[in-house]
């Protein structure tokens, strides 16, 4: 790795806990001091969570070990794919590439050097859009790393070269992939319910931003760089 390492944004919501164990996990990996910190909380949906979060944000502002720490409180509920989006949007568009972690989330120690070396040597590949360092699988025989035309999002990075590809337009994805006859092969072969999860992302019945980024990159024919032994543990 030759550049400056990448922007961490970290999403949070109403689990100190959960917030302060990846914070913990982060803060283990060598390149944390190096690294600017974007922790982005958001607000209350109802009257019950209102506690979790004072306690989250009174443990985020006294939060150190990383180059710089900016905390982004939003006054509303945003919902986590609102926020994501328009996080992930305002970093990359400044600085080129970002490395993406939720509260729940709990980083390998060399975790943030796997995700900058790899934002390095990919960053000019075009067919290369995302970086994913959980393997659902844990299957022993993957090779250290490989490349998959599906995405994952727990612990990942991204370019803003490849972010320019993320439509939010669930239904015009929708279409793209039933026009071209390829919703089986998004959905894995028919193995995974991918098109699914999409067409209730539709509905409204759930808000995944990520299913989106999935199909986004997925219709671009844009691949995702795996570690083959994961490097984050929900």
């Amino acid at each position: 790795m030759t550049s400056q390492p990448a922007p961490i944004l970290l999403f949070v919501y109403n689990r100190p806990e959960h917030a302060r164990q990846c914070i913990e996990s982060l803060r283990r990996n060598a390149l944390a001091a190096q690294s600017p910190l974007f922790i982005y909380s958001d607000a209350a949906r109802q009257p019950e969570s209102r506690e979790g979060v004072a306690q989250t944000r009174r443990f985020i502002r006294n939060v150190d070990g990383f180059l710089s720490v900016t905390i982004i409180e939003r006054e509303q509920n945003w919902g986590l794919a609102r926020s994501i989006i328009d996080g992930v949007t305002t970093q990359v568009n400044r600085f080129g590439r970002v490395i993406v972690m939720e509260d729940d989330l709990i980083a390998a120690p060399h975790f943030l050097q796997f995700m900058n070396d790899a934002l390095e040597t990919y960053k000019d590949e075009p067919r290369v859009g995302h970086i994913q360092g959980c393997d659902f699988t844990q299957d022993p025989a993957l090779p250290d790393t490989f490349l998959i035309k599906w995405t994952g999002s727990w612990g990942w990075a991204t370019w803003d070269r490849a972010w320019k590809l993320f439509n939010p337009d669930g239904k015009e994805l929708l279409r793209q992939l039933e026009e071209r006859r390829l919703t089986r092969r998004f959905d894995f072969d028919g193995t995974y319910g991918y098109t699914r999860m999409l067409r209730r992302q539709i509905e409204g019945k759930n808000n995944s931003w990520a299913i989106r980024w999935n199909a986004s990159l997925f219709l671009a024919d844009v691949l995702s760089l795996n570690a083959g032994r994961s490097l984050i543990q929900n």
